[in-house]
């Protein structure tokens, strides 16, 4: 029975990956920042998400990290249940749900959103129907109820049907029983977006940050969702605070990372800003801030993504100049 029901959830499900990569199409403007031959930023995403390899990644004391099909998910396995930290894209679904029950042999029961973007909450709608409880910070609730558009990176989603929505939020923090392991949600204000969830999971030592960390990728900053530059970088500090040298930490995309790893992101982030800033006192505008290529000696490590340096240097610039070209 759990078989026939992925195999009827993919139908519907590549219907709606479908439809939405038809919508997305359709949603990029001429001022829409553009990925290499006339692509946007979440058509070269979509393409790496429906097209990558999912693997499993055992992290220890029950937890289990799934990639490939849009951002990570993490498994978190008690005596009787798994608890899973985002849902992929929709039409991986059963795939992941499939890899996900072969790794813990336990039925998911509660799934938590880190923040709204399609490749976190993709899976809601399936396990949402099936009566998993959805838990995430109250904006998200807001922002998958209606219609999203991002046009900087070509997003135009939802809204989503009542079973993708959660039905459990907070507001600033939350803890959870999972097991042995104990969950703090906390939200550091906005950041990526404005609903972003970081899980501290003790005692395994634990830290699912979400889309506020991609490794080693540059990010998306949602500013049309409330994200900023600003906010990417307090709610970093706030995360290095309270983690230590042994602390895993399990970004948004890419391999899971160090302290170390996550201390380098947010060094970039911080030099990254504090140019643009000085490029911006000069006077310069945005082109020319673009073409002074602010993150020359960042992009071999950190531009290999579907995030390429002039439109993560947009996307800094429009933060601190609160520009209305993010909103086009």
């Amino acid at each position: 029975m759990r078989h026939f029901l992925h195999e009827v959830r993919l139908s519907v499900g590549s219907i709606h990956a479908l439809f939405l990569a038809l919508v997305v199409a359709g949603a990029v403007s001429r001022g829409t920042a553009q990925v290499g031959t006339g692509e946007t930023v979440i058509q070269k995403a979509t393409e790496q998400f429906e097209n990558s390899p999912l693997k499993t990644t055992s992290l220890g004391n029950g937890l289990f990290s799934f990639s490939g099909d849009g951002g990570n998910v993490t498994a978190i396995v008690d005596d009787g249940t798994t608890l899973l930290i985002d849902s992929g894209v929709d039409s991986r679904t059963p795939e992941l749900s499939d890899a996900i029950f072969k790794a813990t042999q336990r039925a998911i029961t509660r799934v938590i959103n880190t923040h709204w973007h399609f490749d976190h909450t993709g899976g809601n709608t399936f396990f949402g129907s099936e009566g998993v409880t959805i838990i995430a910070q109250e904006n998200v609730k807001t922002r998958l109820s209606g219609v999203q558009n991002v046009p900087f990176i070509g997003m135009h989603d939802g809204p989503h049907p009542p079973q993708a929505l959660p039905t459990v939020t907070y507001s600033n923090s939350m803890t959870l029983r999972q097991g042995l392991q104990r969950l703090t949600l906390l939200y550091y204000g906005p950041a990526h977006t404005d609903g972003d969830t970081t899980i501290f999971i003790v005692p395994a030592n634990i830290v699912v940050v979400g889309d506020i960390f991609s490794n080693p990728f540059y990010p998306i900053i949602d500013l049309a969702s409330g994200g900023s530059i600003d906010g990417m970088i307090h709610a970093l500090d706030l995360i290095l605070a309270q983690t230590d040298e042994r602390t895993k930490i399990v970004p948004g995309h890419g391999p899971v990372a160090t302290r170390r790893d996550l201390q380098d992101y947010r060094d970039m982030l911080a030099q990254v800003r504090q140019r643009i800033t000085g490029l911006i006192a000069a006077g310069k505008t945005m082109d020319e801030t673009v073409a002074s290529v602010p993150t020359k000696d960042f992009d071999a490590r950190w531009g290999s993504g579907y995030v390429p340096s002039d439109v993560f240097t947009q996307m800094v610039f429009s933060s601190l100049t609160n520009s209305t070209s993010a909103s086009r």
